[in-house]
């Protein structure tokens, strides 16, 4: 992170607000600045004959309330507040790019099985910013001492030019705090492939070779991890969304790239970083 950064969160009267802003607490430097964004705006309300007056004024001012009530009870003095109208998601991402922001967090609020099923602001959030957002999942909200990066080669050349996974290990790399970053590549032989018989061991020893070479690829590329910070690499077996999602029982953050793709496809993540983003036992950081 940068020296002096700032950090976005988006804050309700929810318990997984309070969360958020609490992990937000923990990862920050003494020198930065945390934005709670709260965002406000006047309900639709439809009948056939019943009609609700509602005054934009006393709705703004209680959306105030809140955040000053917030600022009140937390004694930190790298908090700031903002208050924004109109939908949730975007006025977190106009804030964060307004600031220049360092990363966006943001609380689970998804209550589904399916992997989209964030909750809208976290879902808009992941699929509009181009900066690192924090979805806070689980109980982890002490700093991240332990972290899972998985990671791919897809678009790493013999010139050694970056892809997520690199953005995504760098970034780990600088967070406060990191002791230990497990690097993980997970592999996976579908049912219709492997058929009737279970592939020869020396088989499944190449495809570890072959996940193993791609980790150590990933790690080459950005370097030594910085004094104090311990690098694990690992292949793992099982589909890359499974793999990650058991690997965050025993994490603090997991960080994965988000594998959007050029024109609408921007717009949305890659089947693994949505399904770890729903259902990761830990906080899940997604990297453009």
């Amino acid at each position: 992170m940068k020296e002096s950064p700032v950090i976005v969160v988006g804050v309700d009267t929810s318990p997984e607000s309070d969360t958020a802003i609490e992990w937000a607490r923990s990862v920050a430097p003494a020198s930065a600045r945390i934005v709670l964004v709260h965002a406000w705006e006047v309900p639709i309300v439809t009948g056939y004959d019943v009609v609700i007056p509602l005054d934009p004024g006393e709705i703004e001012a209680s959306a105030q309330t809140v955040l000053d009530q917030m600022l009140a009870e937390i004694a930190d003095e790298r908090l700031v507040a903002e208050l924004v109208q109109g939908h949730a998601g975007r006025g977190l991402v106009r804030v964060s790019d307004d600031h220049d922001a360092a990363m966006i967090v943001v609380g689970h609020r998804g209550k589904g099985r399916m992997s989209m099923m964030l909750g809208s602001t976290a879902n808009y959030v992941l699929h509009h910013s181009e900066r690192p957002v924090v979805v806070i999942r689980g109980d982890h909200v002490a700093p991240p001492e332990r972290v899972v990066v998985g990671v791919d080669d897809h678009d790493i050349d013999e010139q050694h030019d970056e892809n997520e996974s690199v953005r995504a290990l760098r970034w780990a790399y600088d967070l406060p705090g990191v002791r230990q970053v497990d690097v993980a590549h997970a592999w996976f032989l579908p049912a219709l492939a492997v058929g009737m018989y279970t592939p020869a061991v020396a088989e499944l020893d190449q495809m570890d070779a072959a996940a193993n070479a791609v980790v150590e690829r990933v790690v080459e590329v950005v370097g030594p991890p910085p004094d104090g910070v311990t690098t694990t690499c690992a292949a793992v077996r099982g589909t890359p969304g499974f793999a990650l999602i058991e690997a965050s029982r025993d994490a603090d953050l997991v960080v994965v790239g988000s594998r959007g793709r050029g024109g609408f496809a921007e717009l949305l993540l890659g089947s693994t970083s949505a399904e770890v983003a729903a259902h990761s036992h830990a906080p899940v950081a997604v990297i453009r």
